[in-house]
């Protein structure tokens, strides 16, 4: 009987890679990239931290691992954006050359992963990069059409429960989310201020409260109650000026939410 072979798949300076052995040797990964053994070799580590591997060093491969080989390991760092990995060769770089890198759209809003609320890197903003950083993307709230504010209950599953103080809580039941989330439909809330359109909204609520695929509390999200309810709220907002008054709409809203989802955490 034959052996079923296992395939374990890496990045070295963020291209790709297939190994059949569980362990290698620090040695090993520089003549998969053709590069001499006096480069530095850095793992990247699950929190983000870059770790020097020595030469003779033994590597247990995880089949998600990332690796940084270069001469002058001061001067590039590998980041992530929208969860892949990039090679930098300089680490001084703006908003406008980190979204060109990644094939971002010019529209689109960049933001740093930080712990609670992400940073958002705008196309001037000088950034120093260091590996293991990420970074992800979302498009602004500032296309379509104006959506008169009688016209939301024409969204498919959406509910309205107008409150006596001007708010309007919309309800979207069996809101789709992702296989990042469990489980993965759940009844979405977001309210509209009393000056919605020209105002935004800001965070949203689902119920019941959803867990990630590793069984944790995602970011930023709380528990509260509402309408007889538990919600989970997330503690999300969106970037200044974002949402352009007389121009935004509920449905790039939703989109909005879409994108923090997409986040995966």
């Amino acid at each position: 009987m034959s052996k079923i072979a296992t395939h374990f798949r890496l990045t070295i300076n963020g291209e790709e890679h297939v190994v059949h052995a569980p362990v290698l040797t620090a040695d090993t990964l520089k003549v998969l990239t053709q590069l001499p053994g006096s480069y530095a070799l850095e793992r990247v580590r699950a929190d983000g931290q870059a770790e020097e591997i020595k030469n003779d060093a033994e590597l247990k491969l995880s089949g998600d691992d990332h690796f940084l080989i270069s001469e002058h390991r001061e001067r590039v760092a590998l980041v992530f954006i929208n969860r892949r990995p990039y090679l930098f060769l300089e680490r001084e770089q703006t908003g406008s050359t980190i979204k060109a890198r990644a094939g971002i759209p010019a529209g689109d809003v960049l933001f740093l992963d930080r712990p609670g609320e992400d940073e958002v890197i705008t196309d001037q903003t000088n950034v120093t990069l260091h590996t293991g950083q990420r970074f992800h993307s979302s498009p602004p709230a500032n296309y379509g059409h104006t959506l008169a504010r009688d016209e939301f209950v024409d969204i498919e599953g959406c509910s309205a429960d107008r409150q006596a103080d001007g708010w309007t809580w919309l309800t979207f039941a069996d809101f789709r989310l992702n296989d990042a989330f469990n489980p993965e439909r759940a009844t979405l809330l977001i309210k509209l201020p009393p000056g919605f359109p020209d105002a935004a909204p800001d965070m949203f609520w689902l119920h019941p409260p959803v867990s990630t695929a590793a069984g944790g509390v995602p970011q930023g999200a709380s528990v509260a109650g509402m309408l007889g309810k538990t919600w989970q709220q997330f503690s999300w907002h969106l970037a200044a000026g974002a949402w352009v008054p007389g121009v935004s709409t509920l449905r790039d809203y939703l989109r909005c939410v879409r994108a923090r989802l997409e986040k995966r955490n």
